[in-house]
């Protein structure tokens, strides 16, 4: 049953009709309409939302939500992109040079922009549900509509949760903004930006709430997505350690950092799978590692997860045996991004099992053990069409280092040629150690050079992300389209916990504890690996060591832009380890540097949303925006 409430507007002369949505969310339209007011609904959204059905809708919705703001290529650009592991694929894309290379980048970014309105309109949500909740109905006044009391409560404490989540991605990326906490209930053209030290407080005292509710530590498997006390300790644990470095911090923050993670890895339940591969394959999404996700259903196919194509190599032109959106690969032409050479250096690939789960290799061969339970996944593309190369055979391969002979695997360009001709494409490994620093430049690497596929110039060819593959994925698609996934959103696992803890002993000076945590993660990743003998950390634990390790453990899963920002090595790993950011489309250099650090470390107020307002001139914006 559709439920509505209509509103006048008196001074448009117009009437709002508010519409509320099974999933929760409330959706707004204006419309002109006959003088006669009378409410043709026969409930309004009150009324609604105050039963123990309606309620639950609009928790629902909260949830539902999340989708938007983290499953969308917005936010895997503006999280990941302009990195010291991720660069831009399509060299030629302007709109991801300016967020890669620090370059022509306003306060009139839509990337920026789109990502403030996302998380203002999920807030909004959230602030629906906990303002709402003292209007709803419990059984002891209506034993038929009313809603349990303790699941009332849980409820307003998972809202509470969600909006701590979302305030803290507003503050760790503008630093300032509006602090919204209720509903809004009649438009304004006036706003404020409140200070990032307000927006902490308010964070804290909402996981604070949730911790002082009757959420368990830890949800069972059929309440598996909800929120739970150890969510809200992980995400307080990161508040206290992004709080730590700022002007603003509080003397006990970086203890109480790793205070709170601590007892997640001690007390919640949650432990640490054997073996990496197991906490990627789709057939094991609801492990104990998982902390908190973003849960999708799981259907056969096409159910709106996006992340299987953003560390896919753009296969729509050039590929003669290829189809245009094939199971290796999906057409997200526009906005791929791809791993520095960095990224690839960092791994060990015959003695960190977390290579050949990342990225594309014959370990994913077997339906049994793959990601993604496909027949499919070795370091070639597979013939689809048949034309040129019989189907089944290569087009596209890549030598890796697990590769029995892969010192022999470093083509000429004469026989990458001659292959050429057969319709099948070499591509070679990137070249060089990292000790050797190989990584400053990759002008000679065949992942770095454009133009190798046929309607696509600007784009490279480069080994696949391999983890995030979907099985539920659409294959063969025409015309270039893509079918989604239905792969969950790993928010927080406890391998980041462990991370977190090893950085706040860091800054609480405790290196044994630094030291320990770190390993716990390093030695889990020499579990099952091709070779034995992965190099434990020793001596003295410091912040790049535990951004290193962050970079092999979490790649793509967490934002590393605000890995960085939080540190405060933006600048400094980036323009070392990141060489697209300081020589491609070189007539314009970049921004970023040592003295631009700050500036960069925050995003831009969105010029848009200043202008939307009658005092949008008043309030500035960050140091160096202005």
């Amino acid at each position: 049953m559709k439920n509505f409430k209509i509103e006048r507007d008196y001074e448009n002369k117009k009437y709002i009709c508010k519409n509320i949505i099974p999933d929760g969310n409330i959706r707004y339209s204006r419309m002109f309409v006959v003088l006669d007011e009378e409410n043709i609904a026969g409930q309004s959204a009150e009324e609604y939302f105050a039963t123990a059905v309606g309620y639950e809708s609009l928790i629902n919705g909260c949830y539902n939500t999340l989708k938007s703001v983290y499953n969308t290529t917005n936010y895997n650009v503006i999280s990941q992109l302009g990195t010291d592991i991720v660069t831009q694929n399509d060299i030629d894309a302007p709109s991801l040079a300016t967020l890669n290379k620090y370059i022509l980048y306003q306060s009139d970014n839509g990337f920026v922009y789109t990502q403030w309105t996302n998380l203002y309109a999920a807030l909004k949500n959230v602030n629906a549900a906990i303002d709402r909740a003292s209007n709803v109905i419990t059984k002891t006044q209506d034993p038929r509509d009313g809603m349990d009391e303790s699941i009332l409560a849980k409820r307003v404490a998972e809202a509470k949760f969600l909006r701590a989540l979302y305030l803290f991605d507003i503050v760790r990326n503008w630093g300032q903004a509006p602090l919204i906490l209720h509903e809004p209930t009649e438009v304004s053209t006036v706003s404020q930006l409140d200070s990032a030290d307000k927006f902490y407080e308010q964070i804290l005292t909402d996981l604070g709430d949730v911790m002082n509710s009757a959420l368990p530590m830890r949800q069972s498997a059929s309440e598996y997505g909800r929120v739970s006390k150890a969510a809200a300790k992980h995400l307080r644990s990161l508040v206290y350690l992004t709080r730590g470095y700022q002007s603003y911090s509080v003397a006990s923050d970086f203890t109480n950092a790793l205070a709170d993670a601590e007892d997640i890895i001690q007390n919640s339940g949650h432990t640490l799978l054997s073996d990496y591969a197991l906490v990627h394959r789709q057939t094991n999404e609801e492990n104990d590692e998982i902390i908190f996700c973003v849960n999708f259903a799981n259907k056969d196919k096409y159910w709106g997860n996006l992340w299987s194509e953003f560390y896919m190599p753009v296969y729509r032109e050039g590929w003669v045996d290829l189809a245009p959106d094939n199971m290796y690969g999906a057409d997200a032409a526009a906005y791929t991004i791809m791993p520095t050479k960095y990224t690839y250096l960092l791994f060990n690939w015959k003695k960190d099992q977390r290579a050949r789960v990342t990225f594309m290799s014959p370990y994913n061969g077997d339906a049994t053990t793959s990601i993604d339970g496909r027949t499919c996944g070795n370091n070639y593309f597979l013939s689809i069409n048949g034309s040129v190369v019989p189907k089944g055979e290569p087009v596209i391969y890549f030598p890796v280092p697990l590769d029995g002979s892969f010192n022999n695997h470093t083509y000429t360009q004469a026989e990458k040629d001659a292959a050429k001709q057969r319709g099948q494409y070499y591509f070679n490994y990137p070249s060089g150690t990292l000790a050797e620093k190989s990584y400053k430049n990759v002008s000679n690497d065949d992942y770095y050079i454009k133009g190798n596929q046929g309607g696509n110039a600007g784009s490279r060819t480069w080994l696949p992300v391999w983890k995030f593959k979907d099985a539920n994925m659409q294959h063969g698609g025409t015309g270039g389209s893509v079918g989604h996934g239905s792969r969950d959103i790993y928010m927080f696992r406890l391998a980041e916990t462990y991370l977190i803890a090893a950085e706040a002993a860091v800054k609480a000076n405790d290196n044994a504890k630094a030291l320990m945590y770190i390993n716990f993660i390093r030695q889990r990743a020499s579990t099952n690996a091709p070779e034995g003998g992965l190099p434990l950390y020793s001596g003295t634990i410091t912040i790049d060591d535990v951004l290193d390790e962050r970079a092999l453990e979490l790649f793509g899963e967490v934002s590393r832009w605000n890995d960085l920002t939080r540190t405060g090595k933006l600048a400094e790993r980036v323009l070392e380890y990141n060489w697209d950011v300081s020589n491609i489309n070189g007539a314009v250099k970049t921004e970023l540097s040592a003295s631009t650090n700050a500036k960069f470390s925050l995003r831009p107020i969105p010029l848009a949303w200043l202008n939307s307002l009658s005092n949008g001139q008043e309030l500035g914006n960050n140091p160096g925006w202005e």
